[in-house]
C-alpha cells in the first residue's frame, strides 16, 4: 500500500524549507558583513569594457552627451588622463566617482 503523507506534515516540510533558507540568507549576510562574502558583491560594469569594478568615473566621453561610468582603465583613453579632459577630447566631461561600499577589503 501507497504511504499517504498528511496534509499537516507536507506543511511542516515547507516551512523547514523556509526556515533552513531564512539561516542560509542570514549567514551569507554575516559572512559578508564580516568580510568573508562575495568578493564581487555590489560590483558595477563599465560602459565601455563592461568589466566589474570597484571604482567607477561617471562622465560623458561621446558627441550623444549621455552619462556612462567609466573604469580607470577606459579613463584614461576617454579623458586623455587629464581630469578635466584636453582639446583632443572635446566630449569628455568629468562628473564624479562611484565606490562599491560593499566591496571585500
Amino acid at each position: 500500500p501507497e504511504l499517504l503523507v498528511p496534509p499537516a506534515t507536507a506543511t511542516m516540510d515547507a516551512k523547514a524549507q523556509r526556515k533552513a533558507e531564512k539561516k542560509r540568507k542570514k549567514a551569507e549576510r554575516r559572512a559578508q558583513r564580516e568580510g568573508r562574502g562575495d568578493p564581487t558583491a555590489g560590483q558595477k560594469q563599465c560602459t565601455i569594457c563592461s568589466k566589474s569594478v570597484n571604482l567607477l568615473i561617471r562622465c560623458t566621453h561621446d558627441e550623444s552627451g549621455e552619462w556612462g561610468m567609466v573604469c580607470g582603465k577606459c579613463w584614461t583613453d576617454v579623458s586623455g588622463g587629464v581630469v578635466d579632459g584636453d582639446a583632443s577630447h572635446p566630449h569628455y566631461r568629468y562628473g564624479g566617482l562611484w565606490k562599491n561600499r560593499r566591496a571585500q577589503t
